[in-house]
């Protein structure tokens, strides 16, 4: 399996990273039947950090708007939905890109209609949202994206 330090060139990191982000994408694409928004990563010699930028369905926004108890569903739904595919998504992104995925965390944002899916080769993250103004930065995902699509 390839780790962050076996990634010497800025062409061989920037490689890797798009395999990671391709299966991370490709991954989220067949568990919620649309590609995420964006896909960030960050790499050091030491530890790398995944993020999912995912927007809600229009039926999720309509319900998470009328806040309350809809809101409250629709983060359910979303924390539950990525208590249950961790594993899974940890073992497709480890398959296609051999690098292994430790610490996990999940941030629904009803505000922009988004959930924040973060993962890191460490053991532990944190996530901390800012308010409105920070640029999203991130790998663009073709929404035409296919399963079989991994650089």
């Amino acid at each position: 399996m390839p780790s962050l330090t076996d990634t010497s060139t800025s062409h061989s990191r920037q490689r890797l990273s798009r395999r990671i982000a391709q299966a991370a994408g490709t991954f989220e694409h067949l568990l919620m039947h649309r590609a995420p928004t964006s896909i960030t990563i960050v790499a050091s010699d030491t530890s790398l950090v995944l993020t999912i930028h995912e927007s809600f369905s229009p039926a999720e926004r309509r319900l998470a708007a009328d806040g309350g108890s809809g809101l409250d569903r629709v983060s359910e739904y979303h924390r539950a939905l990525f208590d249950n595919s961790l594993d899974s998504l940890c073992r497709h992104v480890r398959t296609f890109s051999g690098v292994e995925l430790c610490g996990a965390a999940a941030h629904v944002d009803a505000r922009t209609g988004s959930v924040l899916k973060t993962l890191t080769t460490r053991a532990a993250v944190d996530t901390f949202v800012f308010g409105e103004g920070v640029p999203m930065l991130g790998v663009a995902i073709d929404e035409h994206m296919h399963a079989g699509e991994v650089a």
